[in-house]
């Protein structure tokens, strides 16, 4: 694959032609092109290719409590889809939102809490939505918040708790949201100048 001007190209061989095959004529090749500004593949007539939407956000808050970091998580309530698992914070992006703003949104009405710093995990959760057919890629923030804060939880939780990385890990059902804690803890959690370059607000 290569890339030019906010283009992808992969190329692919394809059939010589015939009054040149030969083992000295090379195949020839023929591209496909993704422009990665748009999203959009051109994929080869006939052939049906999965969506990409990127309309969501995830959220991660952690406290720092007597030298430990600890990362909160939220268990759905049971009538919910995924219902009983535990869960970092979703959230869809509306119109005119920033990715930002929706996920301190929905960091202050799933829990009540306020936040005190901001950052971009430098990741993003992709996953593929078998229903619709579209890979899902959702920008991941992290999310500060003092110690003794209290958490109000919303009418879509039955519980919460704050947990070590090596917990959170254990309880969170997705391989994405368990890479995306050991990412946070490792770069942004501890503080320190590294932290500071990942910092939004």
């Amino acid at each position: 694959m290569s890339e030019l001007c906010g283009y992808a190209t992969f190329a692919g061989p394809r059939e010589p032609a015939r009054d040149h095959a030969s083992s000295e004529n090379p195949a020839r090749f023929v591209y496909i092109v993704i422009d990665l500004s748009a999203l959009v593949w051109i994929a080869p007539l006939g052939k049906l290719v999965p969506q990409i939407a990127s309309d969501i956000v995830d959220a991660y808050i952690f406290r720092r409590a007597n030298g430990r970091v600890q990362f909160l998580l939220l268990q759905r309530h049971n009538d919910l889809p995924l219902g009983g698992t535990w869960q970092s914070i979703h959230a869809k992006i509306e119109p005119n939102d920033s990715a930002l703003d929706a996920a301190e949104r929905a960091v202050r009405a799933s829990t009540g809490l306020e936040i005190v710093d901001a950052y971009s995990a430098d990741y993003i959760n992709q996953f593929y939505d078998h229903e619709s057919d579209t890979i899902i890629l959702a920008p991941v923030f992290a999310f500060t918040v003092t110690p003794r804060a209290r958490v109000t939880l919303s009418a879509d939780y039955v519980d919460s708790f704050w947990c070590d990385r090596e917990e959170a890990t254990a309880r969170l059902l997705w391989s994405g949201q368990r890479w995306a804690v050991r990412h946070i803890d490792e770069v942004i959690a501890m503080g320190g100048d590294e932290s500071e370059y990942y910092r939004v607000r």
